[in-house]
């Protein structure tokens, strides 16, 4: 009833700064592009909340203006690299939980689960929801739909398996009728208030 009600009565508008937006970082985090992505696209890559909202970046900012521009841009580009391409065979899991817990030598202070999970939402558009956290999805998850999913320090699965499972979880959960990840995971934002599953 909540979907229904949402695509036709709500119906709201698409925030037409993020198609420009997001096909920039699109391109500037291709293979080609990223290493001589600016300083500056990439900062402000972490900042603007354009599409996607993941909270007060003081720690990145701190970390990058400790570093300086250039050497925080040189860190910043080796994680995208990593996250998005990384070591074949090696899985988008495991490259988001080595990021994550920190356990590959150019990790960047700040850009942790959030950042990462937006990496995947702007690249990968028509997959990842615009929901950062595990956390956030195992609210939705309960709110919308009344289950309970479980919290990572309890289960064996790796933070990372657990990030790209809850996404793709819930997407099958919406269903079909939205115009991409991020109209679905606004439904999502939307229904949670509303309280769907409580």
């Amino acid at each position: 009833m909540l979907k229904a009600q949402y695509l036709g009565e709500e119906r709201p508008e698409p925030d037409p700064r993020v198609a420009p937006f997001w096909s920039k970082y699109q391109l500037l985090f291709s293979e080609q592009a990223l290493p001589t992505a600016p300083p500056e696209d990439l900062k402000r890559f972490a900042n603007d909340p354009t599409g996607v909202y993941v909270g007060f970046m003081t720690s990145f900012n701190n970390a990058w203006n400790e570093m300086g521009e250039e050497a925080g841009a040189a860190l910043l580009r080796q994680v995208v690299a990593h996250l998005l391409r990384g070591t074949r065979p090696q899985s988008l899991e495991d490259r988001l939980t080595q990021l994550i817990k920190g356990t590959v030598p150019f990790t960047m202070p700040g850009f942790k689960e959030a950042l990462l999970t937006k990496t995947l939402c702007v690249v990968y558009p028509d997959k990842y929801m615009t929901i950062v956290t595990y956390d956030q999805k195992r609210i939705m998850a309960k709110a919308v739909y009344g289950l309970d999913l479980p919290a990572a320090d309890r289960v064996a699965m790796t933070i990372g398996r657990l990030i790209v499972w809850s996404n793709d979880l819930l997407s099958e959960l919406v269903g079909e009728g939205f115009a991409h990840q991020q109209h679905a995971a606004d439904f999502l934002w939307w229904a949670k208030d509303r309280g769907a599953g409580a």
